[in-house]
């Protein structure tokens, strides 16, 4: 996808916000030329599915691309249970990875070791469930949506619902809904992008940098440290003109300057508690990526 969009642009530099699998489609936000700068601020957004499980089977990919390897009769399995089963998904959880995934073992991705029959121990990762809603169930057929963490696997967690139900279960389709801000309502498919590019109407349908942080809290630094800090100099207290209530280590903050452009994603090296004690020279951000 982000060959294509580099070879319809002509740009030199596009990269992509989060992956989809194969027989996924949706949201797939990509960055072009300054904007790649963002990408490890973007990555981590929360993420929206709508997604359809098949109970009765669990397949060795989990999802309907791969074999089946289980079944049972779900015909006991009503929608008062499956919402109850939902729910014991929701918060932070243990996920283990699935072999047909673009992890890596020792440097190899997990799906070549899989495609050789090879089936190794992996180690689970912290994820987070938000949200998980019930929409509706046709026969063995079940359409749910749910709000996530960067990394969830939709179609392990299909997996996991069916084990715990009692009568397994894969992923039959997939769409991203949403990346942090980005929505279905903004995207757009290859076909539309070239002609949008042809027309020269491309821009208008392009998020802005700016627009694209806006989730992160905003800081504004006076003019005359404005070029400093475009050359990554750390933020000292006489540099800041405005900031947030709060802020502490861990965390991002964008930088304006007066014209209301990006200049830098920073973060703090104290929190909001420490600022009376410093001096005008003290150190409070340091830089993570400069935008200019």
């Amino acid at each position: 996808m982000v060959c294509s969009v580099r070879r319809i642009l002509g740009v030199k530099k596009a990269g992509h916000i989060g992956t989809l699998d194969p027989a996924a489609d949706g949201v797939l936000p990509i960055c072009l030329n300054r904007s790649t700068r963002i990408i490890q601020f973007l990555s981590p957004l929360q993420k929206t599915y709508r997604a359809t499980l098949e109970l009765g089977s669990e397949t060795d990919t989990q999802d309907a691309t791969g074999r089946k390897v289980s079944t049972k009769d779900p015909s006991l399995v009503n929608e008062t249970k499956i919402k109850q089963v939902f729910q014991t998904f929701v918060g932070e959880k243990d996920q283990i990875p699935p072999m047909y995934s673009a992890k890596k073992k020792n440097g190899i991705p997990l799906y070549k070791l899989a495609r050789n029959g090879i089936n190794i121990a992996r180690d689970p990762v912290k994820i987070t469930i938000y949200s998980i809603d019930f929409i509706k169930k046709e026969e063995n057929q079940v359409l749910f949506e749910v709000r996530c963490s960067a990394g969830t696997y939709i179609r392990t967690l299909s997996h996991d619902i069916g084990k715990k139900l009692g009568c397994y279960a894969h992923m039959v389709r997939l769409t991203r809904t949403k990346v942090g801000l980005f929505g279905l309502g903004r995207t757009l498919t290859l076909e539309e992008l070239k002609v949008a590019y042809e027309e020269g109407s491309l821009p208008e349908k392009l998020l802005p940098l700016e627009e694209a942080l806006n989730f992160l809290p905003a800081i504004r630094v006076k003019e005359e440290y404005l070029e400093s800090v475009s050359h990554g100099v750390a933020l000292s207290k006489c540099f800041l003109e405005t900031l947030p209530d709060r802020f502490e280590p861990g965390h991002y903050f964008r930088v304006f300057g007066n014209n209301d452009k990006v200049v830098a994603v920073v973060e703090p090296v104290v929190d909001q508690d420490k600022l009376p004690e410093l001096t005008p020279g003290d150190i409070v951000f340091k830089a993570k990526r400069v935008l200019c």
